[in-house]
């Protein structure tokens, strides 16, 4: 998508897309509703422009160094636009509010990973619970400036990644404890 072709539609989709998430806050507060709606709404404008305008700055240049230093410049941008954004909607909304919004734009990836990791592994340390909820929840803040659901999801699979590494190190075989776990469920199941 380029600039001018920013219409009707897709102003369209990010504000269905934001009175979603707002929706399941539950906010009594019809001001507050449509201040979060629109906050979140140009959250998704703002993100989408410095993409578009690294996309511009990237085309057909073949400097590999000049690509990377624009690709950590819009990293850096869309990082202060997402701690920006944060300050702003705790001026509007509860911390656990802030939370459901974080989720929402990140498809609930980070809560629901974390309770999938002590479903499959019960037996988890507080420890290890809390570094793995620590290790999502940075990946949640990182997806939450990424361009695309792929690229979201991408940022919860690195961090994965780091966990299923961290759990290996503390004797974990991930193989065997999700099958366990599959099997509980199954018998659940039936």
């Amino acid at each position: 998508m380029t600039f001018s072709q920013v219409d009707d539609t897709y102003w369209k989709t990010i504000t269905d897309r934001s009175v979603k998430i707002v929706a399941k806050l539950g906010l009594q507060d019809q001001a507050k509703q449509e201040r979060a709606v629109h906050m979140i709404r140009d959250q998704y404008f703002l993100l989408n422009a410095c993409y578009m305008l690294r996309d511009l700055k990237i085309k057909d240049n073949t400097d590999k160094s000049l690509k990377e230093q624009i690709i950590q410049e819009t990293l850096r941008e869309t990082t202060n636009l997402n701690q920006y954004f944060i300050k702003n909607l705790k001026e509007v909304l509860s911390d656990q509010q802030v939370e459901g919004i974080k989720n929402g734009m990140t498809y609930n990836v980070y809560p629901n990973t974390v309770k999938a990791y002590q479903d499959m592994i019960p037996r988890l340390t507080k420890e290890e619970v809390h570094t793995i909820d620590s290790l999502l929840y940075e990946a949640r803040d990182l997806a939450m400036q990424a361009e695309s659901s792929e690229k979201k999801h991408a940022w919860f699979g690195k961090y994965k990644g780091k966990i299923n590494n961290y759990l290996a190190s503390h004797g974990y075989n991930l193989k065997e404890e999700g099958d366990k776990w599959a099997e509980r469920l199954k018998k659940t199941n039936q």
